[in-house]
């Protein structure tokens, strides 16, 4: 409890610190471009209208989804995912990254983590404006379903911090760990169902596979508030399942962190 009460209390203590740092992060990603921070809906843009192509106009030949338009079906899936695997690689890489500019300083080293995936989150609710714009449009858009967004935003940047906690002490002391999660990501990608439906008709296997992905509760939550203004998956036993395991990652993360930060300059 002592481990878990210092993290806290650190993320506590440098709140406008992390605020600062993470606009600076978001910034200069994006520097060095003539365009600057246009690439944070360029970039975006460019894999939405490749996927939209592919599976929207080539595998399903342009049908609708539940009655909604594939387009606007998929963009509800992929823009969280956006923000979940550029937390999911940039948070992984924080510490290893950050550590030569901090490693003689009096520096937190647990607000790292935070405010990269911070910056990510910045990033996320720029490209969340204009999703909501288009649902706004093309569905309409209900209370409830802006109440279902801001949680699904608050429970994705929890979990994403507590395993980021896990992932980058681990890549820290071993850079193989970074690679695998590259890997990974790309995995993880098929088993959210960010571009295909879920159907009853699937193996179980893959079913039960799919559904013990905490990314998938945090995509369909999404759709679910975006699309139907349906918040009851909140209040169901997923949501006691997905906040099991995202404690449970915090826990490790803090207990992980707090064993081996200390020697993390040993492994540079």
């Amino acid at each position: 409890m002592k481990v878990i009460r210092n993290i806290v209390q650190e993320q506590l203590d440098n709140v406008y610190l992390m605020a600062r740092l993470s606009v600076y992060e978001l910034k200069q990603a994006y520097a060095g471009s003539a365009l600057g921070v246009f690439w944070v809906f360029l970039n975006p843009l460019t894999q939405i209208f490749v996927y939209w192509l592919v599976f929207g106009l080539g595998i399903r030949g342009g049908r609708p989804v539940e009655g909604v338009p594939f387009f606007v079906w998929m963009i509800c899936g992929i823009i969280p995912w956006f923000f979940i695997n550029g937390s999911i690689l940039q948070g992984s890489n924080s510490i290893y990254a950050k550590l030569n500019t901090v490693s003689k300083m009096n520096f937190p080293l647990s607000v790292i983590p935070t405010y990269i995936i911070l910056s990510q989150l910045y990033t996320h609710a720029i490209l969340l404006v204009v999703l909501l714009l288009i649902v706004a449009v093309t569905k309409g858009l209900s209370f409830l379903g802006i109440v279902g967004v801001l949680y699904c935003m608050f429970s994705a940047f929890f979990f994403l911090v507590s395993l980021a906690f896990i992932t980058s002490t681990l890549s820290t002391i071993l850079r193989d760990i970074h690679l695998f999660i590259q890997s990974a990501t790309r995995m993880l990608f098929y088993l959210t169902p960010v571009l295909w439906k879920p159907s009853e008709n699937m193996a179980w296997v893959f079913m039960f596979l799919m559904k013990i992905n905490p990314f998938y509760y945090i995509v369909e939550g999404y759709r679910s508030s975006l699309l139907h203004g349906d918040i009851s998956f909140i209040w169901s036993m997923y949501t006691l399942y997905f906040w099991i395991m995202a404690i449970i990652l915090f826990v490790i993360g803090s207990v992980l962190h707090i064993r081996f930060r200390k020697q993390f300059v040993d492994y540079l």
